[in-house]
Order: structure tokens, then C-alpha cells, then sequence
């Protein structure tokens, strides 16, 4: 079987077009995965979980992939990150005032999505169209 990449696997990326196309970043490749539909893959997990942020190797992964320093030093491991109303940059207790910031003190978007039915989300500038299509906004 030929081997298409290896590295380490980040977040799916997505584009708006007609269909979507979604690619799977693994170490410093970008595997187009539309291509892939319909067809046997095979994965192999070598054993390594790696820090996202800092590349330490951990026995197991936090907060989306952060190894338990990171998870727990990191604004971007805060909940405000999944949930922007719990945002307490305001309250002078963020983590890295720089990074929120940066991050936080932006504009967000509120959209609406109908998949198993409708929902009403919140999502930063950076995350447009991405989070639009995971959750199925039209």
C-alpha cells in the first residue's frame, strides 16, 4: 500500500467549495481527503503523543492535544476557548493577557446551523468558514 504521509496529525482543514474539500495536516504534508472517500486506509499510530504546543512527548493528551503543563499554563487551553461567553480576560485573571488579547478581545461571529436541528453558535473571524461547515450551517 503506498504511503500518502506520516508525521504528526493536527486539525482537519477545510475549504468552501462545492463539495468541501477537507485536508488532514500529517507533519509537514497535507493529505487531501476527498480523494480518500470510498477508499480503504490503513493509520498507524507509532506510540508518540506529542505536545501540540511544545512538543513534549505525553502519555496521554489534554484540552485538544496540549500535554498536562501546557493544558494547564495556556490561555488557549482555558475554557473561553470553546466557550467565549466564559471569557474572563475583562476580569484581569487571563492566563497571557497578550494571547487574549489577541484572541478574545476580537470580533465574533453568532451563526445559525441546521443539521439535526437548528442550533445557534458563536465562532471567532479566524474560524469562518470552518466551523460553519462542522456544523452544518447553510
Amino acid at each position: 500500500m503506498q504511503q500518502l504521509a506520516s508525521g504528526h496529525i493536527r486539525k482537519m482543514k477545510t475549504t468552501l467549495v462545492s463539495p468541501v474539500a477537507y485536508t488532514l495536516p500529517m507533519g509537514d504534508t497535507l493529505v487531501s481527503m476527498n480523494e480518500l472517500v470510498g477508499k480503504n486506509i490503513t493509520l498507524q499510530f507509532n506510540g508518540a503523543i506529542l505536545c501540540q504546543h511544545c512538543g513534549s512527548k505525553t502519555k496521554k493528551s489534554y484540552a485538544q492535544g496540549y500535554c498536562y503543563k501546557c493544558m494547564i499554563s495556556l490561555a488557549q487551553c482555558d475554557n473561553c476557548i470553546m466557550s467565549p461567553e466564559k471569557c474572563h480576560y475583562a476580569a484581569g485573571t487571563c492566563r497571557e493577557p497578550q494571547w487574549g488579547e489577541e484572541n478574545c478581545m476580537i470580533d465574533h461571529f453568532v451563526y445559525l446551523a441546521n443539521s439535526s436541528g437548528i442550533k445557534v453558535g458563536i465562532t471567532r473571524h479566524s474560524q469562518i468558514p470552518t466551523r460553519w461547515i462542522d456544523q452544518g450551517a447553510v
